[in-house]
């Protein structure tokens, strides 16, 4: 399938803001001081319905790359597939191209047909704006995803594409990350929508 579509998300997502910025993080925050008297906090005990840790758990104040917002092991854990690699692709030059790239990719499966993630970020616009053009992009209805970031939905693409799309307001900008995935239960998108909302 031409992947085409992922570029005209891109391009129709630079309409609704101003100004895009993949790579003007503007000024990070100043890290709070540590503090050697603050307590741990107790770590839970993994249940088989527990979704796997990853880093980071939190937004980096400058994004780097798209993979470290998904592991390659907790995507195969949700979806229930085996033999996932994550890649990062080159960074997008043009202003139309996300800013980052993941592939997730099997020994078995061509490039084609590899689940990719895609950062964006926005200097200006609401976290509502770039989720509800993605939506657009889709021929059929959207399902909106509570507790997601700011805003979060997911639509299928074609008969065999969905994308999910969670968008956060943070560090200065909305940030956005887009993931294009074949066809699975819709537990497994807001699983993966909220461990996303989680790490913007």
């Amino acid at each position: 399938m031409d992947r085409s579509w992922g570029m005209l998300t891109a391009a129709g997502l630079l309409l609704v803001a101003s100004a895009c910025s993949g790579s003007d993080e503007g000024p990070a925050p100043t890290p709070p001081p540590s503090s050697s008297a603050s307590k741990p906090t107790p770590s839970k005990p993994a249940t088989s319905s527990t979704p796997p840790t990853f880093t980071p758990a939190a937004s980096p104040a400058k994004v780097t790359a798209a993979c470290p917002f998904l592991g390659a092991g907790e995507f195969a854990q949700v979806t229930g597939t085996s033999g996932i690699v994550a890649q990062e692709e080159p960074p997008g030059k043009a202003e139309t191209a996300p800013a980052y790239t993941c592939s997730y990719v099997t020994g078995d499966e061509s490039p084609e047909k590899a689940p990719r993630l895609y950062f964006f970020a926005f200097a200006q616009a609401r976290p509502d704006k770039p989720v509800s053009t993605t939506a657009e992009n889709c021929p059929g209805p959207s399902t909106p995803l509570s507790g997601a970031g700011d805003a979060a939905m997911y639509c299928d693409l074609d008969d065999y594409w969905t994308t999910i799309a969670v968008a956060k307001r943070v560090h200065g900008q909305t940030r956005m990350l887009n993931l294009h995935l074949p066809h699975y239960r819709d537990a497994v998108y807001t699983q993966i929508a909220k461990l996303l909302g989680e790490r913007l």
